[in-house]
């Protein structure tokens, strides 16, 4: 095998975007990096893409997922700022960060075994949608009035 890093899905950068923007860097429940991710994606990663995911980003050393909550790494952090030094828009800078990604992934660690609990997430989602759906509702009315 040569030195070349193998390409990953494109998942892995929509998560660890939505895990660093979750919570400007810090901490963040799962319903916070699914809301994340609803932004930088417009979309709701099923839990199987979630788990593969994050798994890899584990095996590279660039999330830390602790109690059920996520964060980023010293080195995430650094690939995070990284990332978002380019001014562009966060959906264009998901879709780049991908591109690049799926031919050349960050890191040529293998990556972690690790599921989320389908459960847990399901609740989360449910919590996200609640409050999206009474934030939407919310504005409607205040643009009708």
């Amino acid at each position: 095998m040569g030195t070349e890093l193998r390409g990953w899905t494109g998942a892995e950068a929509w998560i660890f975007l939505s895990i660093g923007d979750a919570r400007a860097g810090a901490e963040a429940s799962l319903e916070n990096v699914i809301a994340a991710a609803d932004s930088n994606n417009h979309a709701i990663p099923r839990p199987d893409e979630f788990s593969q995911a994050v798994g890899q980003l584990l095996g590279a050393g660039l999330v830390r997922v602790t109690n059920d909550r996520y964060s980023l790494t010293a080195s995430g952090k650094k690939l995070y700022k990284q990332i978002n030094s380019t001014r562009r828009g966060h959906i264009e800078r998901f879709i780049d960060t991908a591109k690049v990604w799926r031919t050349a992934a960050p890191s040529a660690e293998a990556a972690i075994p690790w599921e989320v609990d389908r459960e847990r997430f399901d609740q989360s989602w449910r919590m996200y949608h609640g409050w999206a759906q009474r934030w939407i509702q919310k504005h409607v009315r205040k643009h009708k009035a």
